[in-house]
């Protein structure tokens, strides 16, 4: 995986659309799996894994989950200890974001529509001949995007890997696996705890079916969470990119011709010719800003219930992996830590990759206020007035419609969570 971070060396040829870099095509294969990847909106060979019916598939199987997980709470609550009812309770909130992301993005046409109009439209590829800058900052990003990529794909290996193997380690080392038989005064240990029409707990056979299905559900819903978060910071990445270039546009806005260090500010003017190109390249710079501005606004109506849901999740999940990990010892540091880990530093980075488009639009302001408008006419000059008052407001992608995803949304959730651990923490110990 260590050449998804860009196009295959060996090529020759100029790229010429998004889906001919490793990274992307990464993405779709991943995307696929879960219905998330619009393949019949965008033209291409429509695979059986695709369709109505297979995002169908998924929705069912994502509700079967919480379904038997809930049947299993139902008839165990009484005899789970503190720490069982907060691992029974993570599950059921993670299977719980995987039937929300299904929802609300694979079921809505909105989704769909942002995904052809990055591929198609906005991704970088199609803007890099804009400059030599533009063609400096689109492979810039294709590098954040590719090793972005390889460094989400790890972590979620690793975390699914140590999730389901600590229960299959803690079995062996206490001598379950000894007897085929079926087990006596004591139960199989499983990552997922589900309510089965057989007997998956006593019964090696039975243990081996959930085995399967534990693991199934897993990778469904890491990939639901992770995968679809990867795609989102990928098209961030491409927004804060093209701010890079719209910046470098203002930052070197011409200035008159006949302008020289011992002219007073303001007293040279454009000529008829320069004002006629002033116009035209003020004209282009309206318009690449609005192009940016309809795409985040896009992706506010297309992710922003999922994304506010996500916040939801760890507002709650966050306390109780950190309840999880209190215990502190070998078992449940090897299968909650890296679950933990993973799930706070996909809430940072998320958080902290969508504040770089605030961080770059508030750029604008002062870069627009710095290009020669003393030196234009009256009606450049207005245009330039009402471009200034157009980029005041910082753009942002909302949750919801509520709340910006960003840094500070982020250090509220962090700070409550804490809050409810160390709650947590001690209605436990009591």
């Amino acid at each position: 995986m260590g050449s998804l971070d860009n196009k295959d060396k060996n090529s020759n040829e100029a790229v010429t659309t998004p889906m001919d870099y490793r990274y992307m095509k990464f993405l779709r294969l991943v995307l696929r799996i879960i219905s998330g990847w619009p393949g019949k909106e965008l033209g291409e060979k429509q695979l059986l894994m695709e369709g109505r019916g297979y995002i169908m598939y998924n929705a069912t199987l994502s509700l079967l989950y919480f379904l038997l997980e809930m049947l299993y709470l139902r008839d165990h609550v009484e005899h789970l200890t503190f720490m069982e009812l907060g691992h029974n309770y993570i599950v059921l909130l993670m299977t719980l974001l995987s039937c929300s992301r299904c929802v609300t993005l694979c079921f809505a046409s909105k989704y769909p529509k942002v995904v052809i109009k990055f591929v198609e439209v906005f991704h970088l590829c199609h803007h890099r001949n804009k400059s030599e800058y533009a063609e400096s900052i689109f492979q810039r990003v294709q590098k954040m995007s590719g090793v972005f990529t390889v460094y989400l794909s790890c972590i979620t290996l690793n975390t699914l890997i140590m999730f389901n193997l600590t229960p299959v380690y803690n079995n062996y080392a206490h001598g379950k696996y000894a007897s085929m038989n079926n087990l006596e005064n004591t139960t199989y240990e499983h990552a997922i705890y589900l309510k089965f029409p057989f007997d998956a707990y006593s019964n090696f056979n039975g243990y081996m079916v959930a085995f399967t299905f534990n693991w199934y559900g897993s990778y469904l819903c890491a990939s639901s969470v992770t995968m679809l978060d990867l795609f989102l910071s990928v098209m961030v990445f491409n927004i804060w990119g093209h701010f890079k270039i719209l910046l470098n546009i203002l930052e070197t806005f011409p200035r008159p011709a006949l302008e020289n260090a011992e002219t007073d500010v303001g007293s040279v003017q454009f000529s008829e010719s320069e004002q006629a190109d002033v116009k035209a390249l003020l004209r282009e710079c309206v318009i690449y800003h609005r192009f940016i501005a309809d795409f985040a606004n896009q992706m506010s109506d297309a992710f922003g219930i999922a994304l506010f849901l996500y916040y939801m999740f760890h507002q709650v999940a966050g306390c109780l992996l950190l309840l999880e990990c209190s215990q502190m010892n070998a078992e449940a540091l090897l299968r909650y830590l890296p679950l933990t880990l993973m799930m706070f530093q996909q809430l940072i980075q998320v958080s902290i990759i969508f504040e770089t488009i605030g961080s770059e639009s508030d750029k604008l302001k002062h870069a627009v206020y710095e290009i020669p408008w003393e030196c234009m006419n009256s009606k450049n000059r207005m245009t330039a007035l009402i471009y200034l008052m157009n980029v005041q407001k910082t753009i942002h992608v909302t949750a919801g419609g509520m709340v910006d995803v960003g840094v500070t949304t982020m250090a509220s959730i962090l700070k409550t969570s804490f809050s409810y651990f160390a709650f947590l923490r001690t209605v436990g110990a009591e």
